[in-house]
């Protein structure tokens, strides 16, 4: 049967009826750099947002809201998810002038699976496929689950069910590329069928896409982009209202300056994010935490709604659980609200034997630096109301991403964002137990259990039941925070239309019309 899932939530900045003139090029900012330009090994949202331009998957998000067909044109399972069959969309033109074909699917698949020093989300995703375990520990080339039956055709086997298998985002690889150019094909070709191609990037200063006018859905109103890394708010304001920028993602370290400037009224918008972001605790690292009590004390002493009318003057939503709010699986009021309570966080140390002159040992918080304001209000809170020193950890984002995920942070602030429209995108990888990026380490034999079933389940309904009922035995056990997510904040020149603003964060500009 076709998948039909309703899509998060796309946020169109206006309508553009006019197209861009033939030279044109879209200004944007990046408020931090690529990770790398490398399509198989990248753990940052900023280097997803990019690639995503350049690189396409089975399918997509159309500008309504809906699951629409990218590199595929149907997928469908005879037999409850243990078989898909994709169709692939014929007549589609890698960057290189080479056509997109099933091979390239198989090809694309077996290098998501060999060892990286980055987890890779793709490899996970692919993890059920049969013969996957085969191509990770170097037993085979091939993954045997994937059957090429003709140029436009594919099947993909899996040890278990998996419903939802054609939503996962995957970035399809022109094989030819690297054929032709080994290991330094990077530096070569840009290697998608993604409406802009990678032309060049230049470390910390841009990154400077060109249109691909094969494209299959038709040839950008512009150009191509120019993407200025520009870390600062100070510079980056300055570069706007010069004129030099069309359109600015705000750092959200400075989303209340620009909210609060009246000189932007006219020209500020604001998205929501798909995201969720949480204070996780590792109770391996830090042993006070392997007492529940100790774990709610935390969450308990955390005033989060000040940080959204403080720090984001409004511009954020307050969370309870672990899935935000648009995805399919959500239900508002499914967890009991955790609310800032001093007295009673201190009552739980007390009976959890920290009172009476026993204090917990001291803590270190670490954080990315788009974080630090929240870092630093949350440190000063815990220290504030358990008694306890918290010192603070700015990393950088890479390097957070890495340590965290490698088990090795014991108080973090950390997020997700949603890859498809179901609780599953961020349950999954983010709580379950055998996930490489499950950074808190959190194991929970019933959590793991819904969480098999439900990406069994193909019926919608009966799998978001499962994912509720899986949110509830996560937060149950208190072993993370939920923390309030704040919303995209953007400046548009005068006069620019036709971007859309994805809840991801990435900003889709094909349909851009310049002044």
């Amino acid at each position: 049967m076709i998948v039909g899932l309703l899509a998060l939530l796309m946020v169109v900045v206006t309508e553009g009826g006019v197209a861009a003139e033939t030279g044109k090029v879209f200004r944007a900012n990046l408020n931090d750099d690529l990770q790398t330009t490398d399509p198989f090994s990248f753990t940052s949202l900023t280097t997803y947002n990019v690639l995503s331009q350049v690189y396409e998957g089975f399918t997509a998000l159309a500008p309504d809201g809906r699951v629409m067909p990218a590199l595929a044109t149907f997928w469908h399972t005879p037999d409850g998810g243990y078989t898909w069959r994709i169709g692939l969309r014929p007549g589609v033109r890698f960057h290189s002038g080479r056509e997109f074909s099933a091979d390239d699917v198989r090809w694309t698949f077996e290098q998501l699976l060999k060892p990286r020093p980055q987890p890779s989300l793709g490899a996970f995703e692919l993890r059920r496929v049969v013969g996957a375990r085969d191509v990770e520990e170097g037993r085979s080339a091939q993954l045997a689950g994937v059957t090429v039956i003709d140029r436009y055709t594919v099947d993909v086997r899996f040890t278990e069910p998996d419903a939802l298998f054609p939503l996962v985002p995957f970035f399809f690889v022109d094989s030819g590329i690297v054929a032709e150019y080994g290991a330094d094909w990077l530096s070569h070709g840009s290697a998608g069928t993604g409406p802009f191609q990678l032309t060049n990037w230049r470390r910390n200063q841009e990154v400077v896409l060109a249109a691909h006018h094969d494209y299959w859905g038709g040839v950008p109103s512009v150009d191509g982009a120019r993407l200025m890394v520009i870390p600062h708010i100070e510079t980056l304001l300055v570069r706007f209202d010069a004129g030099g920028l069309d359109f600015v993602v705000v750092p959200e370290t400075s989303a209340r300056t620009v909210l609060a400037d009246p000189r932007y009224a006219d020209r500020r918008l604001t998205f929501p994010r798909s995201q969720v972001r949480y204070l996780g605790m590792t109770q391996a690292l830090y042993p006070p935490f392997r007492d529940i009590r100790v774990r709610e004390a935390v969450g308990l002493a955390l005033d989060r709604e000040s940080v959204v009318t403080g720090l984001y003057r409004g511009a954020a939503v307050g969370m309870d659980g672990a899935s935000p709010p648009g995805l399919g699986g959500y239900r508002a009021g499914n967890v009991p609200p955790l609310r800032y309570d001093p007295a009673r966080a201190r009552q739980l140390l007390a009976e959890a034997g920290y009172g009476g002159g026993r204090v917990l040992p001291p803590l270190e918080l670490a954080g990315s630096d788009n974080v630090r304001d929240e870092v630093t209000v949350y440190a000063e809170q815990l220290s504030a109301v358990l008694g306890i020193p918290v010192s603070i950890r700015i990393m950088e984002r890479g390097a957070l991403v890495t340590a965290a995920n490698k088990g090795k942070l014991a108080l973090f602030v950390t997020g997700w964002t949603a890859d498809y429209p179901d609780a599953l995108t961020i349950l999954l990888p983010v709580w379950y137990g055998a996930s490489p990026f499950n950074r808190s380490r959190w194991q929970n034999p019933a959590f793991d259990r819904l969480i098999d079933e439900a990406k069994t389940v193909p019926d919608a309904n009966r799998r978001h039941l499962l994912c509720q009922e899986a949110e509830r035995v996560l937060m149950s056990d208190r072993t993370m925070v939920p923390l309030p997510v704040p919303m995209i904040v953007a400046l548009a020149r005068t006069g620019v239309t036709g971007v859309h603003v994805m809840p991801m964060g990435a900003v889709d500009y094909r349909n851009a019309a310049l002044p």
